[in-house]
């Protein structure tokens, strides 16, 4: 004989009711986590073939820049090299000359120097002609 299943009291169906929301709750975070886990695995894997990717570009690139640098050097004569590197060097010290100039132009004025543009500005200004000889004085 089956007997007949009896209904639980309130109290009892409460519990019963949070333990197995509390089951399915803990089923789906794992569920979430796994597929959190399977989606950071699958970002890592087109990361990883990405990063492969321009990895196998830069080694063709440097390859093609040493085959080319292979074969300029193997054209150039001695007296080729030797002009391209006196122009390199007037290059070079051109370019530190100018560099030097500018740091030379970004200090400031000191007291006299300011002093002098200063003067000279109001020379100018008030019409003061630096040339005056004695011939120009008797005319």
């Amino acid at each position: 004989m089956v007997e007949p299943e009896k209904p639980l009291k309130k109290k009892d169906q409460i519990m019963f009711d949070k333990e197995v929301a509390q089951k399915l709750q803990a089923q789906l975070d794992a569920e979430l986590e796994e597929e959190d886990k399977l989606a950071r695995q699958r970002e890592e894997n087109a990361n990883i073939a990405e990063l492969d990717d321009v990895q196998a570009m830069m080694d063709a690139d440097y390859e093609l820049a040493a085959k080319l640098q292979a074969e300029e050097q193997g054209e150039l004569t001695i007296e080729e090299k030797s002009i391209l590197f006196v122009e390199l060097m007037n290059k070079r010290n051109k370019h530190f000359a100018r560099l030097r100039a500018e740091e030379q132009r970004r200090k400031p004025l000191t007291k006299a120097q300011k002093r002098n543009t200063m003067s000279t500005y109001l020379k100018k200004m008030a019409g003061y002609k630096h040339n005056v000889g004695i011939l120009d004085l008797m005319r």
